[in-house]
């Protein structure tokens, strides 16, 4: 009688590509919660830095019983009998003003506070003349140093150097003051031009925000709607409404002059650099865009970040909060004003 062959040890194909599929679905799922777990972390790091920016709003409170400004202005020439001339010339941002209270004494004392400060670089500007060199260089030690918590760590952009990511409210339309025009405008927890106090914010310092989060510019093109800003081609505009359509024509396909260069440092004041607007919601789909040949553009710098879902957000009272992107616009607005009389719950 024949006897059958022992059947050898072994897997079939099918069984191997069942096993490889199984492993693969389970290599993705741990991708995704370790990615998620990192994630978790760098928004916990960036929830820590704007607490650090809002006990130095707090101590530059008590110090000076005010909030930081902008720009700051000298007397002139005399044109007339008794009447001079106004230069604004001290571009030098809130950030700067806070670094006191952020363990940056050296930084602070480096800065020459009496010669300002000049952007180097603006949309649509002509280049910087020779005084402007010159004083940037007067203030090199300063604007050549990186400030860590200024800086976000979900955003791996290509300007981190000298960057922030961190920007103080103006309110909601893109003006450094409310006009018949602008109405909407110098309405934010800061003022570009006069100093603003806890007394100021009658909305409440828990209703309103103080800094909130934008990403570093491309530093490139073609522009990036997410990073970038657009030129406007509207001419004036006056309420954020305005300026959001101002936005969505100076972004049509065609248009590609724009300023790639946004947050790239945090010394200059500035909507291009370190201010942003409540305009549209976080993570708004229409880019942002700014006025052009101006030295500190006006316009619309929407919050934006790479966390999942919205943006961190710094409350007057030193809270943060995580305000999602599918929040109302109205509600968003309200809590980007001090003196709206909106009740925000």
């Amino acid at each position: 009688m024949s006897r059958s062959a022992p059947r050898l040890g072994g897997f079939t194909l099918i069984e191997v590509l069942v096993v490889i599929g199984v492993l693969g679905i389970l290599a993705g799922l741990m991708l995704s919660a370790v990615q998620s777990a990192r994630e978790a972390s760098r928004r916990a790091w960036c929830e820590s830095n704007l607490k650090q920016i809002g006990l130095a709003l707090e101590s530059y409170h008590l110090a000076n019983r005010c909030y930081p400004i902008g720009v700051t202005n000298v007397t002139g020439p005399e044109i007339s009998p008794g009447i001079h001339t106004i230069l604004y010339h001290g571009f030098i941002s809130v950030h700067a003003r806070l670094l006191p209270w952020l363990d940056h004494n050296d930084a602070y004392n480096s800065i020459n506070f009496l010669v300002g400060a000049t952007p180097l670089t603006s949309i649509a500007f002509r280049p910087p003349d020779s005084f402007e060199v010159t004083i940037d260089t007067m203030n090199a030690t300063a604007t050549h140093r990186t400030v860590g918590v200024f800086l976000c760590p979900s955003d791996g952009g290509l300007l981190r150097a000298w960057g922030a990511n961190y920007r103080g409210n103006v309110g909601v339309g893109g003006y450094p003051s409310q006009t018949f025009l602008h109405t909407d405008s110098g309405n934010g927890f800061l003022n570009d031009t006069h100093p603003t106090s806890a007394a100021d914010i009658v909305d409440g310092l828990s209703q309103t925000v103080s800094f909130s989060e934008r990403l570093v510019g491309s530093g490139r093109k073609p522009l990036s709607p997410r990073r970038d800003f657009w030129l406007i081609r509207t001419g004036v505009y006056g309420t954020a409404d305005d300026g959001l359509v101002s936005c969505q024509i100076a972004a049509r396909p065609q248009y590609q002059d724009g300023f790639s260069l946004g947050g790239d440092h945090w010394f200059w004041e500035g909507i291009d650099r370190t201010y942003y607007t409540h305009a549209q919601e976080p993570n708004g789909r229409i880019p942002d865009c700014l006025q052009g040949a101006l030295m500190t553009p006006p316009g619309i710098a929407t919050a934006r970040s790479l966390h999942p879902g919205g943006v961190n957000a710094l409350m007057g009272d030193g809270s943060v909060r995580f305000v999602t992107e599918t929040i109302a616009r109205s509600v968003w607005r309200a809590l980007g004003t001090r003196n709206g009389g909106e009740i925000v719950e």
